[in-house]
């Protein structure tokens, strides 16, 4: 590896690279797709998991893809209209649920000690 390799690499995480790797997997091997994909392939793929992930995780995905492809010397099909509208289509159908906490009631809070509100 010669310098700019090392700082290349130092670069990506390597939580990001495994995130990489497992998407192009998901994508090649678990849902059949080819690599390099088309823009049809890519939103197909979309659609088929867009009830199953999340949109977070759908990003996640392109993400990936799209940087496989800027990798191997081949052009983004992450970036057509069509790949767009299809996300677009998702966040419409499939909103995210806000995860919304349930509030702290009253009485489920301790009685305050003097020790919690004396320095020491």
């Amino acid at each position: 590896m010669n310098e700019v390799d090392v700082y290349v690499h130092a670069a990506t995480r390597a939580n990001t690279r495994r995130s990489y790797t497992s998407a192009e997997r998901h994508f090649e091997v678990e849902w059949g797709g080819f690599l390099p994909a088309s823009a049809d392939g890519i939103a197909r793929y979309l659609a088929q998991h867009a009830e199953l992930l999340s949109i977070a995780t759908l990003r996640q995905r392109l993400a990936a893809l799209s940087r496989w492809h800027q990798d191997h010397g081949f052009p983004d099909p992450t970036k057509a209209p069509l790949v767009r509208q299809t996300m677009k289509g998702t966040h419409t159908l499939h909103p995210a649920q806000a995860g919304q906490a349930v509030p702290l009631q009253i009485g489920h809070c301790p009685t305050p000690r003097p020790s919690w509100t004396t320095r020491s």
